[in-house]
C-alpha cells in the first residue's frame, strides 16, 4: 500500500469510561478526494426467498430480513464506512494489509460492504461479528474500493452495541477477534495480539508454518500477520495517538472525542508544517498532502440514550473545519445531510464543508482559527437544543408517543442541518473577501497545485 493511501481510524470506548456510562464509538472516514460521503438512511425490509443482492458488483444471496441501517456511504458505493442500525449495533471499518494480502485470486466482498451486511443481519454485536466472519470465509475480501483507480484492502472492524464492544481483524480469510474492555482504537495497522478471544481455528498453524514467528515465540497475531510495509511507519502513530488521547481522560463524552478526532499532533514532534492543512504527516484528522493521497471524508460520534437508543454526531469533510451535527436512527434526513455525489454541489453540505475546508486550506493558520471559533460556538449551541430535544423525545416515548419523539428529532436535525449550512457559506464568504482584499484572484500558496488540481476534479471554484 502507497504510504499516502493509507487512512482511517475507529475508536470505541466502554461504558466504564464514558461520562454517560454508555458505550461509544468514533470514527474518521479517510477516502479519496473529491468523494461525498452523504449520511443515507435505509429503512428495514422483508425480501422474497431467492433474492439477489448485488454488493458493489458483487453478487450474494439477499437475507429473508434486514435491520433498517443509518450510515455514512461514499456516494458510489453499495456499503457504509461507518453505520448505525435499528437494534442499536454500530460498526466502522479500517483498511489492513496481511501477509496474505493479494493471494486471494478471486474477487470477493468489500470491506464497506461486509460492515452494512453485518448491520443488516446482526440484532448484536457478537452477531454481527458472526455475519462477517461467515462471508469473508465463504467470499473473501478482495474487491476495488476506489471509484479513481483500483485499490484493494482487507480490513479489521470495530462493532459495539449498548453491551459490548469488539474489535475483529481480518488476514485474507484468517481472522482473530477480541471483546474490548476500557477503551481499543483500530487503525491500519493491527491492534490485536496475544490477547484473542475468538479466532480461526488454523489461525496460529497457518503463521507458523510461513515461519513469521520464531519457534519459542508466543502467538501474537500482529506480529505474525502484518505486512512489512511503509505504511506501518506512519498508521501505527497515528494509533497510538489516539490511544495516548483516550487515555489522558478518566470519562469520555462527545466533547472528548471530537477533540481526539480533530487532532493534527498539535504540540508533538511530528506537528503539521505549514499549517495542518499541508498533509505532510497523515494525522487523525486527515488531509491530503497531494491529489493521490486521502482525507478525511466524514466523522462520525454514537452513545445511547435510554428511550432514543443510538445518538449520533455527524461531520463532513475533515472535522478541524466542520460542524458535528444531530442525527437519530428511523429519521429520513435532511436533504443537506443525505446530498452528495462526484462534483461540487450547492446543496449538499458535505460539499460546502468540503469547500470551506480548501478555501482554509490556501492559508490555514491565518483562517483556521477564526473559523474553530464559529463552530465552537455553534456547536455549543446545538448541544444546548439537543439536549432538550432529546430530553422531550425520550420523555415521550415513556409515555408511548413514538410519533411525537421522531418529530421532535426530526425538526432538531432539520434546524441544525440548516444552522450549519448558514455556517459554512458564512465562513466561505469571509475568507473569499480577505483573500481578494490582498489580491489574490485566483489559487496561490504552497498548496496551489494540489489545490488547483482538486478544484478541477470537483468542479468545484474557490475564487
Amino acid at each position: 500500500m502507497p504510504w499516502d493511501k493509507q487512512s482511517c481510524d475507529t475508536l470505541g470506548v466502554c461504558a466504564s469510561h464514558s461520562r454517560v456510562r454508555s458505550n461509544m464509538m468514533a470514527k474518521n472516514s479517510d477516502r479519496p478526494i473529491a468523494e461525498a460521503q452523504p449520511l443515507v438512511w435505509f429503512p428495514a425490509a422483508v425480501h422474497a426467498s431467492g433474492e439477489k443482492l448485488d454488493c458493489s458488483g458483487f453478487v450474494i444471496p439477499q437475507a429473508s430480513r434486514t435491520y433498517g441501517v443509518l450510515g455514512s456511504k461514499p456516494y458510489w458505493i453499495w456499503g457504509f464506512e461507518m453505520r448505525v442500525n435499528d437494534r442499536g449495533v454500530v460498526i466502522g471499518n479500517e483498511a489492513e494489509y496481511s501477509r496474505d494480502f493479494g493471494k486471494e485470486k478471486d474477487e470477493g466482498l468489500l470491506g464497506m460492504d461486509l460492515l452494512r451486511l453485518g448491520l443488516e443481519r446482526g440484532a448484536t454485536a457478537r452477531e454481527a461479528l458472526e455475519v462477517i466472519v461467515e462471508l469473508l470465509e465463504r467470499y473473501s475480501q478482495n474487491h476495488n474500493a476506489n471509484a479513481l483507480h483500483d485499490a484493494r484492502y482487507e480490513n479489521s472492524f470495530l462493532i459495539m452495541d449498548p453491551r459490548e464492544i469488539w474489535a475483529l481483524e481480518t488476514a485474507g480469510r484468517h481472522y482473530a477477534a477480541k471483546r474490548v474492555s476500557a477503551y481499543h482504537a483500530v487503525g491500519n495497522t493491527y491492534s490485536i495480539g496475544e490477547n484473542i478471544d475468538l479466532a480461526s481455528p488454523d489461525l496460529e498453524a497457518h503463521a507458523r508454518e510461513n515461519g513469521w514467528l520464531m519457534p519459542y515465540d508466543r502467538f501474537d497475531f500482529a506480529k505474525a500477520y502484518s505486512a512489512p510495509i511503509p505504511n506501518l511507519t506512519l498508521s501505527t502513530p497515528r494509533r497510538r495517538r489516539i490511544m495516548q488521547l483516550a487515555g489522558m481522560t478518566e470519562e469520555h463524552d462527545f466533547d472528548t472525542l471530537k477533540r481526539i478526532f480533530r487532532d493534527h499532533y498539535e504540540g508533538e514532534l511530528c506537528a503539521p508544517r505549514f499549517g495542518a492543512s499541508s498533509g505532510v504527516f497523515p494525522t487523525v484528522c486527515r488531509h491530503a498532502l497531494n491529489a493521490d493521497a486521502s482525507q478525511t471524508a466524514a466523522s462520525m460520534l454514537v452513545r445511547y440514550r435510554e428511550g432514543i437508543g443510538p445518538v449520533i454526531r455527524q461531520a463532513y469533510s475533515q472535522p478541524c473545519c466542520s460542524v458535528y451535527l444531530p442525527a437519530y436512527v428511523g429519521l429520513d434526513m435532511p436533504e443537506a445531510m443525505s446530498r452528495g455525489e462526484g462534483a461540487f454541489d450547492e446543496k449538499s453540505l458535505w460539499w460546502l464543508t468540503d469547500r470551506l475546508n480548501k478555501i482554509v486550506a490556501l492559508d490555514y493558520d491565518r483562517y483556521a482559527p477564526a473559523v474553530h471559533e464559529a463552530i465552537r460556538a455553534l456547536e455549543e449551541r446545538i448541544e444546548t437544543r439537543a439536549a432538550e430535544a432529546e430530553d422531550k423525545a425520550a420523555a415521550l416515548v415513556q409515555k408511548g408517543d413514538d410519533e411525537g419523539s421522531r418529530k421532535i428529532l426530526a425538526a432538531l436535525m432539520e434546524e441544525c442541518s440548516a444552522a450549519a449550512v448558514t455556517l459554512t457559506k458564512e465562513q466561505f464568504e469571509r475568507i473569499r473577501g480577505d483573500l481578494r482584499a490582498h489580491g489574490v484572484s485566483g489559487i496561490m500558496g504552497p498548496h496551489r497545485d494540489f489545490l488547483q488540481k482538486y478544484s478541477d476534479l470537483a468542479k468545484m471554484k474557490l475564487l
